[in-house]
C-alpha cells in the first residue's frame, strides 16, 4: 500500500500547537523510525534523545549505563530536555525519558504520541540489539516492565498507537491521517 502525505496540510499543526510532536514508548516501539518517517514528511526537524545524549557523551547508551549507571543516564537526560525548546521539531524519546525529571515541562506544550507494542513484540524486536535493561529479560518480565512505565505513558500521551504487526511506514501513515483530523 501506498501512503501519500500533503506536508501543507499538516505543518499548521505545529503553528496550533506551538512547540513540537514527542514520540514515548517502550523500547523497539518504533519512535526512531516513525519520528524520521513523520518529521521528512512535516519537513521539519528530528531529534532521537538517545543518539543525542550518545553523541554528546561519546558513548553508546549501553556504555553509559555500565559505565555511569541509569541514574547519570537519567540526568543527561533531563538536561537535553530542557535544552529541546525549538519549535517545528519530532523528538524521540527514549523508553524511559518519561521518568526523566523535567519530562512533564517538556511535554506540556507538546503533542505527545504514545507508540505501544506488546512484550512479546519487543522480545522478538529485541534481535541482537543491545538494550541494557531489557536483554536479558523474559517476556513476562517484559510486560511487568511495559505494565510498570504504562501508567506514565498514558499520563503524557495526547493520542496511542499500537505498533504490533506493524511496519513503521504503516504507524507513520496512521498517526499523520490522525494529525490532519485536527485540522
Amino acid at each position: 500500500m501506498k501512503y501519500k502525505y500533503n506536508s501543507s496540510e499538516v505543518k499548521p499543526l505545529l503553528t496550533k500547537y506551538p512547540k513540537r510532536i514527542v514520540l514515548i514508548g517502550f523500547a523497539t516501539g518504533y519512535k526512531t523510525s516513525v519520528g524520521k518517517l513523520l518529521a521528512s514528511r512535516l519537513n521539519c526537524a528530528f531529534v532521537d534523545t538517545d543518539a543525542q545524549i550518545e553523541n554528546t557523551l561519546a558513548s553508546s547508551v549501553q556504555q553509559i549505563f555500565e559505565t555511569y549507571g541509569e541514574e547519570y543516564f537519567r540526568q543527561a537526560e533531563s538536561k537535553l530536555l530542557r535544552q529541546l525548546n525549538e519549535d517545528n521539531i519530532v523528538v524521540a524519546c527514549g523508553g524511559g525519558s518519561v521518568l526523566a525529571d523535567g519530562f512533564d515541562e517538556f511535554a506540556r506544550d507538546s503533542i505527545v504520541i504514545w507508540l505501544t507494542v506488546e512484550a512479546a513484540t519487543v522480545r522478538s524486536r529485541l534481535g541482537n540489539t543491545q538494550r541494557p535493561l531489557f536483554d536479558k529479560l523474559t517476556v513476562e518480565e517484559l510486560e511487568a516492565y511495559i505494565n510498570k512505565r504504562a501508567p506514565l505513558y498514558a499520563k503524557y500521551a495526547s493520542v496511542k498507537f499500537s505498533t504490533d504487526g506493524k511496519t513503521p511506514q504503516e504507524v507513520t501513515a496512521q498517526v499523520y491521517d490522525w494529525l490532519r483530523r485536527l485540522l
